[in-house]
């Protein structure tokens, strides 16, 4: 009897098995989603691998199989966090836009991001600054990614000549704080009307204050 056709047989009764480098891939990424929300909620030296393999539901074996231990899960989370928010900034910074026009919009994308994610944005902001030296580190090594950004307003601003060696470090640092206040204190729901004060703390020292208070009231570019 000549077989049915290929059409007409009856379906496999099971999926073939993902292969093993994607399942590690998938088992990795839902441990360091359960580690950062108990990293933001506990805070880095509260927290232990219990803790976490609690809230991931795997085993301790598995968790040792993905990650050298807790600061190295959370440095991992750390580099997920910063790799998201980096693709959501260039994805809302034009490229041949002006230096202001990045600017703002790059202080837009943080805002938004902190509001969107605050267990991500407290991991990457507050818990980061509490998890040892090499996480410190890496925390510096993101700030200073962002000062090539902030001196090029030296190239327009008229007193140039008088801005302090350090003022995109400090600047950065004065940013910083002030999200890590907010963090702090739970108050994120309005983290966005930031916006303005921000403005004036990164493009102010290079144009002015009138050119700047002109940023700030200008209507933001649609979505």
């Amino acid at each position: 009897m000549a077989p049915l056709p290929d059409h007409l047989m009856p379906a496999p009764s099971e999926r073939p098995p993902l292969p093993r480098e994607v399942r590690i891939e998938h088992q990795r990424r839902s441990v360091l989603d359960a580690a950062t929300e108990v990293f933001a909620k506990r805070g880095y030296p509260g927290t232990t691998v219990d803790h976490i393999v609690n809230g991931a539901r795997v085993g301790f074996a598995s968790f040792y199989d993905l990650f050298d231990g807790k600061e190295d899960c959370f440095l991992r989370a750390y580099e997920r966090i910063v790799e998201d928010a980096w693709e959501q900034i260039a994805a809302a910074v034009p490229a041949e836009a002006s230096w202001t026009e990045q600017v703002c919009a790059t202080l837009r994308a943080v805002l938004a991001a902190i509001a969107a994610a605050p267990l991500e944005a407290r991991l990457a902001l507050v818990e980061v600054q509490t998890a040892g030296p090499r996480a410190l580190a890496r925390y510096e090594q993101t700030h200073d990614a962002v000062v090539p950004l902030l001196r090029r307003g030296r190239e327009l601003s008229p007193r140039a000549a008088a801005l302090p060696a350090t003022l995109e470090e400090a600047t950065l640092g004065g940013v910083a704080w002030l999200l890590h206040q907010r963090l702090v204190m739970g108050e994120v729901e309005e983290i966005e009307t930031l916006y303005p004060e921000l403005v004036e703390i990164v493009i102010g020292p290079y144009l002015g204050e009138e050119r700047t208070a002109e940023l700030i009231a200008a209507p933001a570019p649609p979505a």
